[in-house]
């Protein structure tokens, strides 16, 4: 549950919600974050079934070669490898865009390039590339290690959020005006709700980590469903 709960509340759960804010309103941002987990339970219904029937390490590239043979598994693979390395590239570079806001001018050494605006400099490249090494250790050691961190991990997260929740109530700035707009006035509330209902898919990946990694668990293959149904929940939350 957690590694699937802690792929889903990537960095941008913290990052992107000024975005969708803006773009949809407070209300419509909520009411299609919640559409969106209900569409990726169907999407687990089908990842808990396969799991219960083929509980081996794997996910998609075992179920797709065990149902339509190796050619259809190759390219489907490839796509989710793609798919991966752009979710690893976002990541890697979070922590450096943290301690960039927090400490400005700190990593302004060694400037290498400038593109789409943003100027990239080593430092940057140097603390991305020692987490992405420390995490592919993590990972190589196996589920048992990358699972009970990534549960002090998910525990840390909830107990931030519930505290900053409920500090925002006894802010001296805490009004429910605050939740204005509701909706994105121009688009319409219809509108507006499909904005975050399409952004869906992107923000809840990372449930399939737990039928990639079936084999490795000592727990039943059919109580996979409920964990994954468990983790977008908690996610959408």
């Amino acid at each position: 549950w957690a590694i699937a709960y802690g792929s889903c509340i990537g960095w941008g759960a913290f990052i992107l919600p000024g975005d969708w804010l803006s773009k949809s309103g407070s209300i419509s941002s909520m009411i299609g974050i919640t559409i969106g987990a209900l569409l990726m339970i169907l999407i687990a219904v089908s990842y808990g079934a396969l799991v219960e029937r083929f509980p081996v390490s794997g996910g998609a590239f075992a179920f797709s070669f065990l149902g339509f043979g190796r050619y259809v598994s190759f390219f489907s693979s490839w796509f989710l490898t793609f798919g991966y390395i752009c979710v690893v590239a976002l990541n890697a570079t979070a922590f450096s865009l943290l301690v960039k806001f927090l400490i400005p001018g700190v990593l302004k050494i060694g400037k290498l390039y400038t593109i789409a605006g943003w100027d990239v400099y080593i430092t940057e490249i140097l603390i991305a590339s020692t987490l992405l090494i420390i995490f592919m250790f993590i990972t190589i050691k196996g589920a048992s290690v990358s699972g009970s961190l990534q549960y002090y991990f998910c525990v840390a997260i909830v107990i931030t959020v519930l505290l900053l929740f409920f500090s925002s109530f006894f802010n001296h700035s805490f009004s429910f005006e605050n939740l204005k707009p509701l909706t994105n006035e121009s688009q319409g509330w219809f509108n507006s709700i499909i904005m975050m209902v399409a952004v869906a898919p992107w923000a809840y990946i990372g449930f399939d980590n737990i039928p990639q990694t079936a084999e490795e668990f000592n727990f039943p293959p059919n109580k996979t469903f409920k964990l994954i149904v468990y983790s977008l929940l908690a996610a959408a939350l």
